[in-house]
């Protein structure tokens, strides 16, 4: 949908001026000038099921994330299309700079205290969702397969409010403000935290920071379930950038796809996953 017919499919109270932003892999978004200030304006991609994500249930979550003062407030909201309006919020995200992980893991802390009726994520239902979708399976991807069978890789956990993509782009301001709810569900805080040490690239030592940071927020967290978990994080971004590619030959899709089994690869030499 272009510019011109978004804005007049929207009500009156909405009318205004589109200007594109640019960034985000799959979704479209805007600013929004209108009578009564700027707004943010998002448009989700087409068929969002096959990456694995419900709209009804991440209106849901971000409903339930800005009630608590993690998410902006949600203005005007059309989940069928995967529209979103919220308060233009004049921050930077924090990408390219270093993170405030004490600060940071308040913040997770608090939203893995919400109780909230979502279904949980089953990284390994995941996991398999994209794999159909990638069938016939290119070796570089079927090699790894086998790995994710592993009990180790699988450990028990309680399942708490997760966001699932707190990375760099999704953390906004001071705050920060939690952005991107497509993924949020109930789920394990050991992926949660894998995937913010895999946006900043944490070495050990900062791994280590983020944890203990966490635990001082009130949500202590086991090392080795840490540690599989970042498999799992560098597996499912791998599979999906992927699907992304089949569906858009966009070269920044296969060298994320490349970057993540690279990591992935050089995670299982370095972690023991022994029982």
């Amino acid at each position: 949908m272009n510019a011109d017919r978004l804005l007049a499919s929207l009500p009156p109270q909405w009318q205004g001026q589109l200007t594109p932003l640019a960034g985000g892999y799959t979704n479209l978004c805007w600013r929004l000038d209108t009578a009564r200030g700027p707004y943010w304006l998002r448009l989700g991609c087409e068929n969002p099921s096959l990456l694995g994500i419900d709209r009804t249930l991440e209106l849901r979550a971000h409903t339930a994330a800005a009630k608590a003062g993690l998410a902006p407030v949600i203005r005007y909201a059309r989940p069928e299309q995967g529209l979103l309006i919220l308060d233009w919020l004049d921050e930077p995200d924090w990408r390219g700079r270093e993170p405030d992980l004490p600060l940071l893991m308040r913040r997770v802390a608090r939203l893995h205290k919400i109780p909230i009726d979502l279904p949980p994520l089953d990284l390994a239902a995941q996991a398999r969702h994209y794999l159909r979708q990638l069938t016939p399976l290119a070796p570089e991807l079927a090699v790894f397969v086998p790995r994710f069978a592993s009990p180790v890789l699988n450990p028990a956990f309680t399942p708490v409010f997760c966001h699932h993509d707190l990375n760099a782009a999704n953390l906004l301001g001071e705050r920060p403000w939690l952005l991107d709810w497509e993924y949020a569900a109930r789920g394990d805080a050991a992926f949660e935290l894998a995937v913010i040490a895999d946006s900043f690239e944490l070495d050990p030592e900062q791994e280590r920071a983020l944890l203990a940071a966490y635990g001082a927020a009130g949500g202590p967290l086991d090392w080795r379930r840490f540690q599989a978990r970042r498999l799992w994080v560098q597996w499912l971004t791998a599979l999906w950038a992927a699907l992304q590619y089949r569906r858009n030959p966009a070269p920044h899709y296969l060298e994320l796809q490349h970057r993540a089994l690279a990591r992935l690869a050089q995670a299982l030499g370095s972690v023991d996953l022994s029982p």
